[in-house]
């Protein structure tokens, strides 16, 4: 059966993916096989993305999945990361970042631009051929953008992004990939813009953290994003303070308290919004999870307890849910190996 044949299924993504690899004389078949996906599905998960995603890096040894001109060896992202943490800032981080790329890859030209209002992060193909899909561009924006916002331990807003090829076909998925962003296409290079305020954010994981996240790329990139706004990052942050403070969490009434307003007042307003307190507190508590087992050691008892389960059992069904892993295979996957002498 030819390649052609077998991308059935309507992402995009995937098909640029296995179109990379096969263009780099991979064998579908066996990249199907390792990443647990055969017979192949009509469409795939973020998490059955992410495992196909590896199995082509792990098979061509290119942490771009042949994407770009030069292969970029298992370890690239990780020796990256690792430079990019001892950066002070965002502005730094970003810098370290763009000159990493120009040292080792040669398919773009990487540069980043302060203006009086906003920065820019750019890059501009030196061979037009290169990258072989959409695909290479987007992961180096989103990989970027992810990476430095996860160093400074908050989101910074994109509120521009930009790209040197046509509306692609799947153009609804950049909604998540760039949240909020003005979208622009057919343009001289491809990048995005941040505002000039996030660049004094300080970067705040270790080197030992930073390489963890490499090791679990791309998973950590593609995990859905939920940005609050209005009285839902209200309610967000009276959850996150609970947390941080190690208190119980506030239940509906609590909630509305510390907002002065009736409880079904808080409902309806925040059904105006589209959202609810069960889908808020399931958000921040997903995102307090995968920082937690990232920055400390603390057993996976005492996170559950911490982010209100009752039991054991109940926070790892959920953490499975949310990365299709458990909590202690998702530590150890960024965990590096230490001798023991």
């Amino acid at each position: 059966m030819t390649f052609q044949a077998m991308i059935t299924f309507p992402d995009a993504l995937v098909a640029n993916l296995l179109h990379g690899f096969v263009a780099k004389g991979g064998a579908l078949d066996e990249a199907l096989t390792q990443a647990q996906l055969k017979p192949m599905p009509a469409s795939l998960s973020v998490h059955e993305f992410v495992r196909l995603c590896r199995a082509v890096t792990m098979l061509l040894d290119d942490e771009y999945g042949g994407q770009n001109e030069r292969p970029q060896p298992i370890g690239t992202f990780s020796i990256m990361a690792a430079h990019v943490s001892h950066a002070t800032t965002v502005d730094r981080g970003f810098e370290r970042l763009a000159g990493f790329h120009n040292v080792l890859d040669n398919t773009f030209k990487v540069s980043f631009h302060r203006h009086s209002d906003t920065a820019h992060f750019i890059v501009q193909r030196k061979n037009p051929i290169f990258p072989v899909t959409e695909l290479g561009v987007e992961l180096i924006l989103v990989l970027t953008h992810r990476f430095l916002a996860w160093l400074a331990g908050t989101w910074i807003p994109i509120t521009k992004a930009w790209f040197d090829y046509s509306c692609p076909n799947h153009y609804k998925t950049y909604n998540q990939s760039f949240p909020h962003a003005k979208l622009a296409f057919q343009q001289e290079n491809s990048g995005f813009s941040i505002p000039r305020s996030a660049l004094d954010l300080p970067l705040r994981r270790s080197e030992e953290e930073a390489v963890g996240w490499a090791r679990r790329t791309p998973l950590d990139a593609f995990l859905p994003v939920t940005i609050e706004e209005g009285l839902s990052l209200q309610v967000a942050k009276l959850i996150e303070s609970a947390i941080e403070r190690k208190e119980e969490l506030p239940s509906m009434q609590d909630l509305a308290d510390a907002l002065n307003m009736a409880d079904y007042t808080l409902r309806r307003r925040l059904k105006r919004e589209g959202r609810d307190v069960p889908a808020i507190r399931h958000r921040v508590r997903r995102d307090f999870a995968l920082r937690l087992l990232t920055e400390g050691d603390d057993s996976i008892e005492v996170i559950a307890i911490r982010l209100g389960y009752s039991e054991t059992s109940a926070f790892v069904r959920a953490f499975k849910g949310w990365t299709n892993v458990t909590p202690k295979s998702f530590r150890q996957s960024g965990r590096l190996s230490v001798r023991q002498d």
